[in-house]
Formats: C-alpha cells, structure tokens, sequence
C-alpha cells in the first residue's frame, strides 16, 4: 500500500470544518487533514464491520440452526428409545405381578413427586433406598 500522502480537493460545509477545528485536541492530531485521515480510517472500519455483520450472521443462523435440528433430532431418537425399554419393562411387570391399579396410581405419584424434587436424577441405588424408606 502507498503510505505517501497526496493532496485531494473536497466540498466540505464551512461548519464541519469548524468543528474539525474545534476537535483537533480531542482527537491528540495536528492538522485537519490528520484529523480526516482518522476519521476515514474509523468509517471505514465501521463500514467493513457492518459488511462482515451483515454476511456472518446468516452463516451464524444457519450453522445454529442445524446444530439445533441435529439435537432436537438425536433427543428424540433417545427419548424413543427409552420409550420402549419403559413399555417392555412395564410389561414384564404386569407379566410377573398382581397390582392393585389403585396403588400403581399412588406410586405414579409418589414417583412424579420425587423425579420433581431431584431434577430427574434418580439410581438404582435411590430407589432401592426409597423401597426401603431409608430415604
């Protein structure tokens, strides 16, 4: 790039020139030209920024997007999954066991109750403790 400074003729208002004036301190310059050069500098920045804003974000979007897709999909996929393992233990259960509907209904909400008040986390292990109210 060539650093070598030209001489460039441009309409300006005769007030923003005062102000330029008025600003050369502010912004630690010497001449009004400095002081344009650094303004310059600054928009253009802002420009390029608000270009690269304007051409990331949708990528941004779209890649967030599939990586929410492909975690909605996968959740999915594994809460069928436990779905089934649930349906096939239940009825092994009602294979296996005489239950009075009463009581499962009692122990559905015993257990709603508990899964609440763990955030879900429950062991083997916290249930074999609950069977024996050692809980």
């Amino acid at each position: 790039m060539d650093d070598n400074k030209k001489k460039y003729a441009y309409w300006m208002k005769p007030s923003m020139v005062a102000e330029i004036e008025a600003s050369l301190d502010l912004a630690n310059v010497k001449s009004k030209g400095e002081f344009v050069c650094q303004a310059v500098d600054f928009y253009l920045g802002y420009l390029n920024h608000k270009k690269t804003v304007n051409y990331l974000s949708p990528l941004l979007l779209s890649a967030m997007k599939s990586e929410l897709r492909s975690s909605v999909k996968f959740l999915g996929e594994m809460l069928f999954k436990l779905a089934v393992e649930q349906a096939v233990s239940s009825n092994l259960f009602a294979a296996q066991f005489e239950y009075d509907p009463e009581a499962v209904e009692r122990l559905r909400k015993a257990c709603a109750d508990t899964v609440a008040e763990i955030n879900g986390i429950l062991t083997a292990e916290d249930a074999h403790k609950w069977q024996r109210e050692d809980w």
